[in-house]
C-alpha cells in the first residue's frame, strides 16, 4: 500500500515538474525574447545602445538607466526604474513589456 502511494506521489511529482519546465526554460532564456522587432532587455546588463531600441528610451534616458546602475546597484525589480527623472508611470508602462531584471553574474572588480 505505501509502496503503491510513493509510486503515484512520484509520478505526480514528475507531471509537476514536466509541466513547469517550459516556463523555466523561458525565463532563464529571456533575454532572446523578442517583442515585435524588439528585444527583451535585462537592464543589469544592458548598454545604453542596448536600453536605447526599448520604444520610449531614447539616447539621453537610456545613459540615465546605466549611470543610476552603476551610482546604486543592480536593479532589484523593474519597478525601480521609476527612481530615475523622467521616468514616470505614463512612461513605464510603455516600456514595461520590453524589460526584465536578472542578477548580474559576472564577477566585476570593486571601486573604490
Amino acid at each position: 500500500m505505501i509502496k503503491g502511494l510513493l509510486t503515484v506521489s512520484c509520478l505526480l511529482l514528475l507531471l509537476g515538474i514536466s509541466s513547469i519546465q517550459p516556463y523555466v526554460l523561458r525565463a532563464e532564456n529571456s533575454e532572446g525574447l523578442q517583442k515585435g522587432n524588439t528585444a527583451v532587455i535585462n537592464i543589469n546588463t544592458a548598454s545604453a545602445e542596448e536600453i536605447a531600441t526599448i520604444p520610449g528610451l531614447g539616447e539621453r534616458k537610456s545613459e540615465a538607466i546605466v549611470k543610476f546602475r552603476e551610482k546604486h546597484g543592480a536593479f532589484a525589480r523593474v519597478e525601480d526604474l521609476k527612481k530615475i527623472d523622467g521616468i514616470g508611470d505614463k512612461l513605464f508602462e510603455k516600456i514595461r513589456p520590453y524589460v526584465i531584471v536578472k542578477a548580474d553574474n559576472t564577477l566585476k572588480p570593486r571601486q573604490k
